[in-house]
């Protein structure tokens, strides 16, 4: 049978672990960018970097690039404008709009026959606050517990590992 447990996070225990993978992870991120490095010097000789340095720096093309700061300021400009009207239309026209609609509830009796279970469990099973399923070798339910506190360690989101 396939093992359905799904691991989400594994959250190191205490201050000094999480520190230690911090610092692990920048140093192979240094790493790796170090390692590009090469490959992105070649990039910039083959587009030209150099005739970039001669056209910006020695020629004074930065001159015309301060000109023409005016006109891309503009241009970001319009399109600020034209992504906030954007955005205020689309909260008039669905602000108070919930579009979205709630799916149908089980009825106990479907979940009785899929699950070969009493009605009474299924109605149990829905009021309990905590329930702990068991199963058999074949994903069927083989015993079900009911409570009705949840204790503080319960993370339902989280399948942790020691």
């Amino acid at each position: 049978m396939q093992d359905d447990t799904c691991i989400i996070s594994i959250k190191p225990k205490d201050r000094q672990n999480r520190a230690r993978d911090t610092v692990l992870t920048l140093i192979m991120w240094g790493i790796y960018i170090y390692l590009w490095i090469p490959l992105i010097t070649f990039g910039a000789w083959l587009v030209g970097f150099e005739r970039f340095y001669e056209i910006m720096i020695v020629y004074g093309g930065s001159d015309v690039v301060m000109n023409l700061l005016d006109w891309y300021a503009l241009v970001i400009l319009i399109i600020a404008v034209c992504i906030v009207s954007w955005l205020g239309i689309n909260y008039r026209r669905c602000h108070n709009n919930d579009r979205r609609y709630a799916a149908p509830a089980t009825r106990a009796r479907e979940i009785n026959e899929f699950f070969n279970i009493s009605e009474t469990e299924v109605d149990r099973a829905r009021t309990s606050r905590r329930l702990l399923i068991e199963l058999d070798e074949l994903g069927c339910i083989s015993e079900m517990s009911y409570y009705d506190y949840v204790r503080a360690d319960d993370s339902p989101n989280y399948v942790e590992l020691e």
